[in-house]
């Protein structure tokens, strides 16, 4: 007999059942609350920035102040970390409250236990990946128009904005998208649909949520439709969410630096950060 002092034991990795708690239906409204996060997160800097002009100016800002300004547009993008932060404590109190073993075992972060294994190995491999990607897109520009997009506008607009943007890109969209999608998203919808239907959608709503910034840029759309797939078919065959986060850090990392150091030389190559 167990005894009431004893820990638990830790269950399989594996029957995905026994240790999420959560079902399809919260996993879409955890997709829904991540979108909209965002979007009130931008309502809120905006109405911040024109309470600052109005005392500032004594005026309302014009729609040419708000299409120009340098300052609104780096007062948006660093609202993302606060959209980031509340979804992540909505993802994390969502799978504390409903699944039995705890945070750790439904997103598999105890896959990789020993720095000297073969999973380990596989996260290496992970990080080597992500040039390959990027490689990838640079040739898929040779065949597929790849028009500049909002994102390189407003990458545009100097060096202050484009670092803001690769410190969210490089700090934390990675894991906060890795929790969303492959972690809350996928582990939902795989109770309900199993297995391969679940990548397929998974991968579709990560894609969805990035063609605004990068419609008619197809090189780098189709180029971030295979790593989506590819972070998801990551999160099915480890069963966990640890090999699609190194994948999507070292990717963005990549980004990230050739946006703050390398602007220049991206001009004419378009960056496709997630």
């Amino acid at each position: 007999m167990t005894s009431l002092t004893e820990p638990a034991v830790m269950p399989p990795a594996s029957p995905v059942s026994r240790v999420v708690g959560w079902n399809a239906g919260a996993a879409m409204v955890t997709w829904l609350l991540s979108i909209s996060a965002i979007l009130l997160s931008s309502v809120g800097a905006q109405l911040g920035w024109t309470a600052w002009f109005y005392l500032q100016r004594g005026a309302l800002p014009t729609q040419a102040d708000l299409t120009t300004s340098h300052s609104l547009t780096l007062t948006l993008v660093l609202s993302t970390f606060a959209a980031h932060a509340i979804t992540l404590l909505w993802c994390w109190q969502l799978i504390r409250r409903t699944s039995p073993y705890g945070v750790r075992p439904a997103l598999g972060l105890d896959w990789c236990r020993s720095f000297w294994s073969r999973r380990n190995g596989l996260l290496i491999a992970c990080v080597f990946a992500a040039p390959l990607f990027l490689a990838t897109g640079a040739w898929l520009e040779r065949y597929l128009p790849n028009a500049k997009t909002d994102l390189d506008r407003i990458l545009a607009q100097g060096p202050s904005v484009r670092v803001a943007i690769a410190c969210v890109a490089a700090l934390s969209a990675p894991l906060v998208e890795e929790v969303v999608y492959r972690g809350v998203i996928f582990g939902g919808l795989q109770r309900s649909l199993g297995v391969r239907p679940t990548v397929v959608l998974v991968s579709l709503l990560f894609l969805a949520v990035h063609v605004p910034q990068y419609w008619g840029g197809w090189a780098g759309l189709t180029m971030l439709a295979l790593l989506s797939l590819t972070l998801t078919v990551l999160r099915a065959a480890t069963g966990s969410i640890l090999p699609s986060v190194v994948l999507h850090y070292a990717f963005n990392g990549i980004q990230a630096i050739a946006i703050v150091f390398f602007w220049e030389l991206l001009e004419t190559s378009p960056p496709t950060t997630p």
